[in-house]
Formats: structure tokens, sequence, C-alpha cells
């Protein structure tokens, strides 16, 4: 076991982070690792044994959280009940319309997999703020398990024993943040009891995000937010959204009957290009609502950047823009040579994955491990038209598009795309 290692500030740093596996006992693992509860002792170095590493790993656990039960699946017992918004109150649904700057424009900055507690992380942060947004989102994701303890140094900027904190900027006129996988290896305690209270819109009636799903409107746009963080740590580990969620879905937002041009947001991806799975769950569920028109998918829990070609499911028939933006904080998964797959219907556009293209784009840490860039996205909504700009850390461009609705006067359901400025620091993939 080595031992855990600090950053040059004093932070956590981005080589702990290097080769964590999405499983709940590697997060937990690495948790007991930096943080042992007090007053209880590593097992023995005598119990280590390299030809039976299991018994060993067991008896840590064990001797660290008590029972080794928890570092595979929360007991339901142990699991915040999913909650559903209260009868008063936007019940989640919030008007921008008078959020706008005097420019008419409204700017919301987004990161994914941010909460790691590094440097990277809090130089992100900073740069997200930096052209005053009203509103900041994270993605999901607060390393290792998300318990409160994780919450208040790698969002709060609370300082820990190991590591000085980090800390989440939010908006001139709030944040949010959604759910991820890490969030529920310790039951959603951090995230829904220590996260969430201290976020929302202040002046709302509100006043905090009671809950994990949520939608920002304003007069022409739909930004939504979905929960597929809940049911990932499950036996199935498909995402399922929760009852509640859908239920509100359909009887406080419905936009079967009120459509909009709409942006969703989500930790998990529905496909890959890399390799890297894909949860299709959520994808069938929200097709009764939004399968009738085209809309942006902005996700992350894959660890890099990626700008997908508008793609088509044929059985969902959704029609959607995908991005993955889960490059916030974590080391940028390096790919197999073989992805970006062009082997599979959705096709990646633009990521940051070809060293021998742009080698400057790419750095080792001290172990030697090779990583791109981290960054964060900022979309602003002016009227009729919304824009993303991708980011590095330190507010360097790599790509800005724009979208409209399609069809003129009467919104015929699609979106007009635009590539507005192409720095051309990222790699851009044309397919025979």
């Amino acid at each position: 076991m080595s031992s855990p290692k600090i950053g040059p500030t004093g932070r956590r740093s981005m080589e702990n982070l290097v080769g964590l596996s999405r499983s709940p006992l590697h997060s937990h693992f690495k948790a007991a690792q930096e943080k042992p509860p007090a007053g209880v002792e590593r097992p023995p170095l005598q119990d280590f044994d390299n030809t039976d590493i299991w018994p060993w790993i067991t008896n840590w656990i064990k001797a660290t959280y008590q029972t080794d039960i928890e570092s595979v699946v929360v007991p339901a017992e142990k699991k915040v009940p999913f909650p559903a918004y209260p009868a008063t109150g936007e019940k989640g649904h919030y008007d921008l319309s008078g959020f706008a700057a005097p420019d008419g424009s409204i700017r919301i900055s987004l990161a994914g997999d941010w909460g790691t507690g590094t440097d990277v992380a809090q130089q992100v942060a900073d740069s997200m703020v930096r052209n005053n947004p009203e509103l900041t989102i994270h993605l999901g994701d607060v390393y290792y398990v998300g318990e409160a303890s994780e919450v208040d140094q790698n969002c709060w900027g609370t300082d820990t024993a190991n590591y000085k904190g980090v800390f989440w900027r939010k908006g001139s006129k709030g944040s949010f943040a959604l759910n991820g996988n890490h969030e529920m290896f310790s039951g959603g305690h951090g995230y829904f009891e220590e996260f969430l209270p201290k976020l929302g819109i202040p002046t709302s009636q509100d006043s905090k995000q009671l809950t994990s799903y949520f939608c920002l409107e304003t007069p022409v746009w739909r930004i939504l937010a979905i929960d597929t963080g809940y049911n990932s740590d499950t036996v199935s580990g498909d995402c399922t959204l929760d009852d509640h969620l859908l239920d509100w879905l359909k009887n406080v937002i419905d936009p079967v009957h009120n459509r909009k041009p709409t942006v969703l947001l989500s930790h998990h991806q529905w496909f890959s290009g890399f390799g890297d799975g894909a949860y299709p769950k959520p994808a069938t569920q929200i097709a009764p609502f939004l399968g009738s028109q085209e809309f942006i998918w902005l996700w992350g829990h894959e660890h890099r950047l990626a700008v997908y070609y508008k793609y088509t499911d044929k059985q969902t028939h959704l029609t959607t823009y995908a991005r993955c933006i889960g490059h916030g904080g974590m080391p940028i998964e390096m790919p197999d040579a073989a992805y970006p797959n062009a082997g599979t219907p959705q096709r990646v556009e633009y990521w940051d994955g070809l060293t021998d293209v742009r080698p400057n784009r790419f750095h080792k840490l001290s172990d030697g491990t090779l990583v791109a860039g981290n960054g964060y996205v900022e979309m602003v909504i002016n009227g009729s038209n919304l824009s993303l700009e991708y980011l590095d850390a330190d507010a360097t461009s790599v790509l800005r598009e724009t979208f409209a609705p399609g069809g003129g006067a009467a919104w015929d359901g699609t979106l007009a795309r635009n590539v507005v400025s192409n720095p051309q620091l990222l790699t851009h993939i044309f397919y025979e």
C-alpha cells in the first residue's frame, strides 16, 4: 500500500486518483487508506500475505468501517430514501427570466467529476466564475465515497489533517449539483444532507436545492437535470430513474405538452465512443418525454471531454447532441488506440485524445501517468440562442458551438447547430 501523496499547495495530489476504479470496494479502500477512523488501528503487517491478499483487505475494511458489507453494497437501511419534492414551493422548477444580465444573457458554468480535492479542481472552480455566471452546476462525483467529511473537504474548503480543502464556487444567483455514483457509495448522506442544503437559489421559495433533480427555464430554453446516480449502486447498476422523478417530470414539467428546446444534464452517459460502457435505461425512460424533438445531452462519469456528432437512436427514437464533460477534476482517461470506435453508430466529432497529433495538450504526472488537461463548460443563453464553450482549467477556449431552435417562428423540434470558434486544439475526427 503506497502512502497518500500531497500536492505542492497541500491539497490531494492527482496521483492518488490514478487508476481509481468505479467499484465501491476500491473507493472505500482508498478512503480508508487516507483517513482511518480515530482509534482504529491498521491490521498488523504480518496479516498481509502476497499469496492471499483478500483476507487482509477484508480485515482492513472491516477494521476501518466496522462491517465489510458497506464497501460492496450500501445496506438499504443506510441509504438515504429518494426524496420527492414537497407540495409547496417551486418543486424544483425555476424561472430564470429575472436572472438575465444587462445584455440579456444568462451564464451557467458546468463541470463534471470535479470533487477530487486537488489543485486542478480548485483551478477549475475558480475559472468557472471568472465571467460572473448566474449559476454553477456540478454534474456529480465527490471522491472517494461522498461522505460528509469528503464533501466538507472537497467542496466546502475544509482543511483536514491530511490535506488543504478545495472550495466549490457558486454563481451570483446560486448553484446546483447532480448525484453521482461515488456519492451513493456511502449511501448518499454527504450529498443529500451536507451538499444540497447549501446549494440552490437562495431567493427562490425553495431557498435551497431540495433534491437531486431540477429544471431551469428561460422563455425559450429548458435545462433539465436528472438523477442517474441513485440507482447506479444497485445489483443491476442500470441507473434507473426513480418513480418520484418520473412523476415530477410528467406532472410538474410536462415536456410533452410544454415543448421547449432542451439541455438534459446527467452524471452517467447514455453511450460511449471509448468502450466505457452504456447506461440505456434512463434514455428509455425519458424517450416518452423528449422523443419528438432534438435535444442536447451533457454528461460526465467518463473522465474526458468528448463532443459527439448528432445521433438518432433507432429504438428510442431520441435524437441528441451528446457531450461528455467529465474532465473537471479526475486524471483524464487515455483510451485504447482502437478508440474512438468508428464501428459504433455514436461517433465522436471532437475529443482530447490523440497524443501524436497535439503532444502539447498532454502532460505526465510525477508517477509517469500521461493525462490530458482538465476543464469545464460555459453555457450562455441569450434569447433563442444557446452557446456552449469548452474551456481548459486555465480558461483557454478549445471549442465553442451555438444552438438555436429550428423552423423559424414556429419551432419544428429541430436544433440548428454551428461551430463558432474552433482553435483546433481538440482532435477533429472525420468518418468516411
